[in-house]
C-alpha cells in the first residue's frame, strides 16, 4: 500500500492510466471512438483516463485535496464509487498502486501537467 500526498513513479503505456477499485486485477476497458474524444472510458468498477505520452510519469493521489499548485494541461472529472478497502492505479503492462481509501462515492478527478523530464498526473478522490 502507498500513502496519499506523495509522488510515485508509474509508467504509462497504450496512452491510459487506469483508477479502478474492487480487485488489485484491473478491469478490462474497451474505448470508442465517443471515449477517446472525451479523454477518458468507463468500465466495470473503473475508469481508465488518456495518458499524454508513453514512458515515466509522477503519479500524486489525493483525498479531499486542493487544485495542484502547477500549471495544468488536461483535467477530467468522474464520479467514482469506491467499493473496497484499496483503490488501485495501473497502466497497461505496468505496476499496480494502491492506496487506502475509505468506501463511499467521489468524484474523481485526473488532472495532467506536461513537464520537462515526465508528465505528473494528479488523482484527487473528493467526497461527495
Amino acid at each position: 500500500m502507498n500513502n496519499l500526498n506523495q509522488a510515485y513513479s508509474l509508467s504509462i503505456s497504450y496512452h491510459q492510466i487506469t483508477v479502478y477499485t474492487g480487485s488489485e486485477t484491473p478491469p478490462v476497458i474497451d474505448w470508442t471512438d465517443d471515449d477517446i474524444l472525451q479523454g477518458f472510458a468507463t468500465g466495470d468498477q473503473g475508469v481508465s483516463f488518456e495518458g499524454v505520452n508513453n514512458g515515466k510519469a509522477s503519479i500524486m493521489v489525493t483525498l479531499n485535496g486542493d487544485e495542484p499548485q502547477v500549471s495544468i494541461d488536461r483535467a477530467i472529472t468522474v464520479s467514482f464509487t469506491h467499493v473496497s478497502d484499496q483503490v488501485y492505479i495501473t497502466s497497461v503492462m505496468a505496476h499496480v498502486l494502491s492506496f487506502s481509501i475509505p468506501e463511499g462515492d467521489y468524484q474523481l478527478t485526473c488532472s495532467t501537467s506536461q513537464q520537462p523530464d515526465q508528465d505528473v498526473y494528479y488523482v484527487n478522490f473528493q467526497t461527495m
